[in-house]
């Protein structure tokens, strides 16, 4: 069964929400974790480094589930496996990102932090919509990128498959 462009679109842009919080664990390592070193702060540069790394490993982790599921993901992140898990995920990273420059809120970062927690919220909300109209179908039609991941070995050159014999 091919993606409908609905969902396709939704994958595209769950990954960009996802590159976008790996962009901004970035942007706060140069940001906010050598500015604390510079100023010989080095308890506020720990904190800055030990958010940017989760903004990095989350973001990282929601790219790897949007685009195309990985072991380490449905191991440790299992949530994310599952578009509702996803949407969840967006709206509580969404409001961390929104509120998460106080000390200087007219700060260009600022503003940065705000724009993309908006844009991820509103990939939430959208994912939370599609998430509630597909809740009445079966899982293999409700998450068809998961469902064509979890068949695709038996199209693997490597794997034989062996037809049951007929009954008489």
């Amino acid at each position: 069964r091919r993606m409908r462009s609905s969902e396709a679109m939704l994958h595209l842009c769950g990954g960009l929400a996802s590159a976008l919080l790996v962009l901004e664990g970035i942007i706060g390592i140069f940001a906010d974790v050598l500015r604390a070193v510079a100023h010989g702060w080095f308890a506020t540069a720990a904190h800055y480094l030990a958010e940017s790394v989760f903004l990095v490993a989350a973001g990282s982790a929601c790219v790897l589930a949007e685009i195309r599921p990985h072991q380490v993901v449905k191991e440790n992140a299992p949530y994310l496996t599952k578009l509702a898990g996803r949407a969840a995920f967006y709206t509580f990273m969404s409001m961390y990102l929104i509120g998460r420059q106080i000390d200087d809120p007219g700060s260009l970062q600022a503003w940065v932090d705000k724009l993309i927690g908006i844009y991820v919220l509103g990939n939430a909300v959208v994912a939370m919509v599609f998430s509630y109209k597909l809740s009445g179908l079966p899982p293999a039609l409700s998450e068809p990128a998961l469902a064509r991941e979890m068949q695709s070995t038996s199209q693997h050159p490597n794997f034989v498959q062996t037809d049951a014999p007929p009954i008489p």
